[in-house]
């Protein structure tokens, strides 16, 4: 096969993979969401770099969840530098004293943490300081991958180590899922996690959605105001939203 068939291959056999190895962590994850949801909480959502991507996907999506609050933060975005990013997602105490005191986290209420390689400083402290507030932690992350390479956090602990609960796309180490075998020097191609995360939060998301539908409650959905009624999807997203927007700062 070529090289992008086998990448293609590759990213459905992961997709699998997933659906076999992490369904009752899912499951799990979609429960507690909702059980948080129900009391009136909001679903925070921290990553960097490209982990920040699967953030950006699930923040205002039609069909998806509205109580949705994204700890972003444009220096950890690579709009404004990519040396710049990777610095500071490495840098001691960066996150803990500039992302977390910026957003309202609640006890009782859910965060997922986005870090392919969960060695980076930012995702642990977002982790860590969720946790002290008795927030539930989420990290999507690869054990695999985070097995690898030691933390760069002065714990020595990774994402999945400092989590309630671990989403694993087992992406491998390097992130790519093809081997160029023209020119072995060259390693890998062909990343994997960004595309992984995403399928994975929207998963998520459309199991919270069932649980509530199975209920007979209406979720706090957005509806799309591309398919039917462009009036009565705005009307209902405003609703929904005037609801919630004092707990979201990017709206």
């Amino acid at each position: 096969m070529s090289y992008w068939q086998t990448y293609i291959q590759a990213m459905i056999d992961a997709q699998h993979a997933i659906m076999q190895r992490e369904a009752a962590s899912i499951e799990q994850a979609a429960r507690i969401i909702t059980d948080s949801l129900r009391q009136g909480g909001v679903l925070h959502l921290f990553g960097s770099g490209h982990s920040h991507l699967p953030v950006e996907e699930a923040f205002y999506r039609s069909g998806g969840l509205a109580p949705i609050s994204p700890l972003f933060d444009p220096s950890l975005m690579f709009h404004e530098g990519v040396e710049k990013c990777i610095a500071l997602e490495k840098w001691d105490g960066y996150a803990t004293r500039f992302i977390v005191p910026k957003y309202d986290l609640r006890p009782g209420e859910v965060i997922m943490v986005f870090s392919a390689s969960g060695r980076n400083n930012a995702p642990i402290e977002v982790a860590l300081a969720a946790h002290q507030k008795g927030l539930y932690t989420i990290g999507v992350t690869a054990r695999r991958c985070s097995a690898a390479f030691p933390s760069r956090h002065p714990s020595g602990q990774h994402l999945a180590d400092v989590v309630d609960l671990v989403l694993d796309h087992d992406v491998p180490p390097g992130d790519n899922l093809v081997s160029i075998d023209a020119m072995p020097e060259l390693g890998t191609t062909g990343g994997a996690s960004t595309a992984l995360a995403m399928i994975m939060i929207n998963s998520v998301i459309a199991q919270v959605i069932e649980n509530f539908a199975q209920a007979g409650e209406v979720p706090p959905l957005i509806r799309c105001p591309n398919a039917g009624s462009e009036q009565a999807a705005l009307a209902a997203n405003a609703k929904t939203f005037d609801h919630y927007r004092a707990r979201l700062p990017h709206l």
